[in-house]
């Protein structure tokens, strides 16, 4: 009896295996570089309002990044920057998945 649950757990647990091992290939291009400009969005300010971040690539982690990148970043998003602060940025088809500061 302990066999068959613990086989039916290691059954079940095989999809979640899966999304851990995907996710790491889903953001295939890293960079570590700086803010150098904000561009502020001229539209109406709502929960989709954008920014235009333009960072100086410092280093390229993975994958290919240009010397300057311009992302689209929501304005009231999850993530936070500032002017000349480093943050590590990864990007999915230039788009952002992920950034931190550094």
């Amino acid at each position: 009896m302990k066999i068959i649950v613990i086989s039916i757990l290691m059954i079940l647990s095989a999809s979640s295996w899966s999304t851990v091992t995907i996710g790491a290939s889903d953001c295939p291009t890293h960079f570590e570089g700086r803010v150098k400009e904000i561009i502020e969005s001229d539209g109406p300010n709502d929960i989709f309002s954008m920014h235009k971040v333009v960072f100086e690539n410092d280093r390229t982690l993975k994958g290919t990044a240009e010397n300057r990148v311009l992302l689209d970043v929501l304005q009231n998003g999850p993530f936070t920057f500032e002017l000349e602060k480093e943050y590590r940025v990864q990007l999915r088809n230039g788009k952002l998945c992920w950034m931190e500061e550094i």
